[in-house]
């Protein structure tokens, strides 16, 4: 039967399913797997989690098993402009008669299940499942997934990774994760298996100590990667500046010097590094990915909205989805690192974020605040608000209310006059929506504040 004819129709079906929330753990997706034989076990899969970077690590690590000749699948979550995003394989979306046609069927294995027991899988369980019966239709030879939230009790977590990664932790999804950064490191080192390795870049003797515990009773190998002499793994900074991001890599079997990789800023150099270190580990159990897949996968890989630059008729725009005080303080070092101050910032950020601590990291670099409010979900803070703790930190700063983003961003082009770069930041949903003004991306027609999905069953 088919449920979905449009795929309007199937993004109203599945937006409507977040009125379940979220699930704690796997067993709930335990079960529409199951009514689909489980054929999630025969996908080869590696798992990358962490508070930030996860996203780009995989782009990187995507790339480099694609240009070694791979058919690879790549899961990634939010997505920026449209839910095919989620869901690749060697860059290329899934299209939406694909789409369709899987939805479909994974609609009526839910109705089935649910003629049998009461049954509400969520948004990110059913993304999930479209995505696994996808590669595995399409007999992918290896899949990446970016992990939701956490690890522990994500729903990609049902997934056997050969290799798992954990960029970095610091506190985010605190009412879910916990309040430490211990309690975070517990969560997503859940993604580590028995008698396999897990990659992580962190280096918080706090988070190390959790990670290791949890690994050793499993006798699941830790590789740590990082600048200092003491790593497993070491990468060393060449350049990191606007025009050129350049490392040597010190691997476990693999040294690679004047490695150049096109997205900004040092921390993607750790990020590169870990993808190239999971790379490894792949080769010693047969993969056979070459150096020149690596060099050329990091010089072309794309991670749009993250230090995205624009010469927009003489503007200098900034989009850099940075949505927590982390986030936002790598982001402003590397302004200030490369001269970049006295931006004009437009912001939005969501309400379920430390939004203080955020706009502290920016005043380091702006006086000029065009406050706006994204249209997804209703999540965004009021600008007044924003305006509020600005004016607390900093008695003299200027402050502009806009609601909406793309009128906030040419009210910023007024104040700019060209003379001064503009930084459009705050949210992933920010981001997105500023981007419709610079590329031409085609967008998914409904957000899930529209009105239209409102008792859409």
């Amino acid at each position: 039967m088919a449920r979905f004819n449009k795929y309007e129709e199937f993004l109203s079906w599945l937006y409507n399913l977040k009125r379940f929330g979220m699930t704690k753990g796997i067993d709930n997706i335990k079960v529409l797997a199951e009514a689909f034989q489980n054929i999630h076990n025969e996908l080869k899969a590696i798992l990358v989690t962490g508070s930030g970077g996860k996203g780009s690590t995989v782009a990187m690590l995507s790339k480099i098993l694609e240009k070694s000749n791979y058919k690879v699948g790549t899961f990634i979550k939010p997505h920026l402009h449209r839910y095919t995003e989620r869901i690749s394989i060697n860059s290329k979306e899934i299209n939406e008669e694909e789409l369709i046609e899987i939805a479909n069927k994974v609609y009526n294995k839910i109705e089935e299940i649910k003629m049998k027991r009461e049954y509400y899988p969520t948004f990110f369980e059913v993304t999930t499942m479209i995505s696994m019966l996808y590669f595995y239709e399409k007999n992918v030879d290896i899949c990446v997934y970016e992990i939701g939230i956490g690890g522990r009790y994500d729903a990609v977590n049902i997934l056997d990774p050969m290799v798992s990664c954990l960029t970095r932790v610091y506190l985010e999804h605190t009412d879910i994760l916990g309040n430490t950064v211990e309690e975070i490191a517990w969560n997503k080192v859940g993604i580590a298996r028995n008698d396999r390795f897990l990659i992580t870049g962190e280096n918080d003797e706090r988070c190390l100590r959790v990670i290791n515990d949890e690994c050793s009773k499993i006798n699941c190998a830790v590789l740590r990667v990082g600048k200092e002499k003491f790593n497993d793994i070491i990468y060393e900074p060449i350049v990191s500046n606007l025009k050129e991001n350049k490392f040597n890599y010190f691997g476990l079997f693999d040294e690679y010097r004047n490695l150049e990789v096109s997205l900004k800023g040092e921390h993607q150099q750790l990020n590169s590094s870990i993808a190239i270190a999971c790379c490894e580990i792949l080769n010693n159990l047969g993969y056979k990915i070459p150096e020149g897949a690596i060099r050329e996968a990091l010089k072309e890989v794309k991670w749009p909205g993250r230090f995205e630059i624009f010469n927009n008729d003489g503007f200098l725009v900034i989009l850099d989805a940075a949505k927590d005080p982390c986030a936002m303080n790598t982001l402003v070092e590397f302004l200030i690192k490369n001269d970049l101050k006295d931006l004009i910032v437009v912001i939005s950020i969501s309400n379920d974020k430390d939004y203080k601590n955020m706009l502290f990291e920016l005043l380091k670099v702006s006086n000029n605040f065009v406050l706006t409010k994204h249209k997804v979900m209703e999540r965004a803070i009021q600008p007044e608000k924003l305006k509020d703790a600005l004016e607390i930190i900093k008695k003299d700063v200027r402050c502009y209310i806009v609601n909406d983003v793309k009128k906030a961003i040419k009210f910023a082009f007024e104040l700019s006059k060209k003379e001064k770069p503009i930084l459009i930041t705050g949210s992933v949903f920010t981001v997105a929506e500023a981007r419709e003004m610079f590329v031409n991306e085609r967008t998914d027609p409904l957000f899930v504040s529209d009105p239209r999905f409102i008792n859409v069953k």
